[in-house]
């Protein structure tokens, strides 16, 4: 689409888009900065809207909404239901490739084929123009799987302007909207991107290592040690289930049993640090020699608590669906952690190891021994100031000394 020459203002806002690219400025500012200053060019914008689609584990698409009477960019995630639910601008163009679409909402007896357009005339908007910036690529149609045949979902950026002014937009000022739609939707892009590479490292890595990552720790044997109340826990019975159920099933029940786990742990805090099959490893730092320690233990004790009751929880749901019970072992332990890059020089793997990592997986086997669902060893019992009971002193496979196993007074043998 060819544009006119670049008005000084108008060149000045496209600088400014680059440089809210380069500086990894969010979605959110870019488009309350891009409508701020478009009202300052005399732009009669009352509303402006971006979209595109997402990585993400519970979302398929993000909207970001700016109205001149909030002055602010409103986030809204969205699933495929939502996005397919009912015929919109933005899925048209996005469907057929069609990059401009302009709808006149002034004349009342003029019929709009999408639901959203009657919507903005009934609160008085006047004027509609989207956009659809493609990527020149399509979203997997493996991820798409109740579109229509033949139906393609291409990747970009789509928005939209609209005015309530009477008349609509002027020429000028829709020559401005679509010179700024090109570095609009790179910015949009570059913040998306960022976005996105954050999510799905936390989501894979955790949060902290994920950041750790994005930040350049990425060659092999990078690392550092790490003082921290780890937490073990282990599912229950799963290797008969594998062998017994359905893959649907099965990976439901482990998803349900790592729903409880990880959940308990975000919410105290915690970092997950991997996910050993059908086990569970975190941890819950802190600065050796303060009693920081001592919260780091009631923070994971309360979450491995959290998580059993969570599991309790879903087990009286399961039962009324006749479905089998999820059980799991938890063991919390305190030492030092080897938290960093390891692999060969193409594969890695930001994980956590050490003699402190081995020893709370045996822990944890004593919880089956000993019937009881949580256990401490004897360095997370120092740090913890209330009541335990001991369990006895015992001899784990691999670990070269024995550890006294602890139990809280409500978990009884």
């Amino acid at each position: 689409m060819a544009h006119p020459p670049l008005a000084g203002e108008t060149a000045s806002l496209v600088a400014w888009l680059h440089q809210q690219a380069l500086m990894g400025a969010t979605v959110e500012t870019i488009l309350a900065g891009l409508c701020v200053q478009a009202l300052a060019m005399d732009l009669d914008l009352d509303r402006a809207v971006v979209a595109y689609l997402v990585f993400h584990p519970q979302f398929d698409g993000m909207t970001f909404t700016w109205t001149r009477d909030t002055g602010q960019a409103e986030r809204q995630a969205a699933t495929q239901p939502d996005i397919r639910r009912l015929p919109s601008p933005f899925l048209h163009m996005q469907t057929t490739g069609i990059e401009e679409l302009r709808y006149r909402l002034d004349d009342r007896g003029e019929p709009l084929p999408f639901p959203l357009l009657s919507h903005l005339r009934s609160l008085g908007f006047t004027d509609y123009l989207a956009f659809f910036q493609p990527f020149g690529t399509s979203a997997d149609p493996g991820l798409w799987p109740d579109m229509p045949p033949g139906t393609v979902m291409r990747a970009g950026v789509t928005g939209s302007f609209s005015t309530a002014r009477r008349n609509g937009f002027t020429e000028r000022e829709l020559d401005v909207l679509r010179t700024l739609v090109a570095p609009f939707a790179v910015a949009v892009k570059a913040a998306a991107t960022i976005e996105m590479a954050e999510i799905l490292l936390g989501t894979y890595l955790g949060a902290a290592t994920g950041r750790s990552v994005l930040r350049g720790h990425v060659q092999r044997g990078h690392g550092h040690r790490v003082h921290a109340v780890i937490l073990y826990s282990d599912m229950r019975d799963s290797t008969a289930l594998a062998a017994s159920a359905a893959l649907e099933i099965y990976l439901a029940t482990l998803n349900a049993y790592f729903d409880c786990v990880v959940d308990a742990v975000d919410a105290q805090g915690g970092e997950v640090l991997k996910f050993t099959g059908d086990g569970v490893l975190a941890m819950f730092p802190f600065e050796e020699g303060t009693q920081a320690g001592t919260n780091a233990c009631g923070l994971a004790l309360a979450a491995a608590r959290d998580a059993l009751d969570r599991l309790g929880q879903v087990n009286v749901r399961r039962a009324e669906a006749g479905a089998s019970e999820i059980r799991c072992g938890i063991a919390l332990h305190a030492g030092d952690v080897m938290y960093g890059n390891v692999g060969s020089a193409r594969r890695l793997d930001f994980t956590a190891t050490g003699p402190a990592v081995n020893e709370v997986c045996r822990l944890e086997t004593q919880c089956k021994t000993l019937a009881v669902p949580l256990v401490l060893s004897d360095t997370a019992a120092s740090l913890y100031g209330g009541p335990l009971r001991s369990l006895g002193w015992y001899d784990l496979r691999g670990v070269g000394r024995a550890i006294e196993a602890f139990a809280l007074p409500e978990y009884r043998t």
